[in-house]
């Protein structure tokens, strides 16, 4: 796939392809949460906070009370 490609993307087939899952309640969630928060995702009342992935090892970011990874999309409740 060519990046132009790449980038014609929305931001919900991104989170899908990055988390790599045929559940569909987790699809579900993805999707509705990349229809209801702005990209990027706005600093919340605390702050910003980050955790390690156990999936990817990489960072998770925290928002409206769900734990999103930026390297894999893998999602947890807080």
């Amino acid at each position: 796939m060519t990046d132009f490609a790449d980038e014609a993307r929305t931001r919900a087939a991104h989170l899908l392809r990055m988390a790599a899952t045929d559940d569909p309640r987790v699809r579900d969630r993805l999707i509705a949460y990349a229809a209801t928060t702005p990209d990027p995702p706005p600093m919340g009342g605390q702050g910003i906070q980050t955790s390690g992935c156990p999936r990817c090892a990489g960072t998770m970011w925290l928002q409206r009370e769900v734990w999103v990874c930026s390297g894999c999309g893998h999602m947890r409740d807080r």
